[in-house]
């Protein structure tokens, strides 16, 4: 299954391309990585709150998180990154492949973009469970695209304010794809 979305952060590319490089090489709970754990165990987490009481759900936490860049790419910055589960369920839950890329969007403001491939390992889902399936994708990539959006943007208005980052949301809302 196919997943795109993108977001309009109140940021200056140049600051939130050094921003990018600096999330991606931080340490795992406060960088990249650690962005995707959180949002890859939220929605699961969402997804199996409907359990009945006393039913422990089979759930896999994400421990495989693979980042390759920034990498430069024309006018923008990519960073490719890699989705595995593991535990008891390692076998049922999807695995992401995505790219997220940041290209300027005007002056002031910066465009992250994530595509991005979740390769079920089941090949007889169930509509359900399709349906399921793409749910989970979407949190996830909606979360991780709001996590890093925040931190880019932190980091904008502290610069900017000559103080430490501040707190609050800071994407503007989502923007549709570009259209092919």
């Amino acid at each position: 299954m196919f997943v795109t979305r993108e977001l309009i952060v109140d940021a200056e590319f140049g600051a939130a391309r050094a921003r990018l490089k600096q999330i991606v090489r931080a340490a795992d709970g406060d960088g990249l990585a650690g962005m995707s754990r959180t949002a890859y165990e939220e929605a699961l987490t969402r997804l199996t709150r409907d359990d009945a009481p006393g039913d422990a759900p089979v759930v896999s936490t994400l421990i495989d998180v693979r980042l390759m860049g920034p990498m430069k790419r024309d006018d923008t910055r990519a960073v490719w990154l890699r989705w595995e589960a593991a535990g008891e369920a390692s076998g049922l839950l999807p695995t992401l492949d995505a790219d997220m890329v940041l290209a300027a969007e005007g002056q002031d403001k910066t465009r992250v973009t994530l595509n991005g491939y979740y390769e079920s390992p089941l090949d007889d889902l169930a509509d359900s469970e399709r349906s399921l399936l793409h749910h989970l994708a979407s949190a996830t990539i909606r979360t991780l695209l709001h996590g890093v959006a925040d931190a880019l943007a932190r980091q904008q208005h502290a610069t900017a304010a000559g103080g430490p980052p501040t707190e609050g949301p800071t994407a503007l809302a989502p923007h549709p794809p570009p259209e092919s």
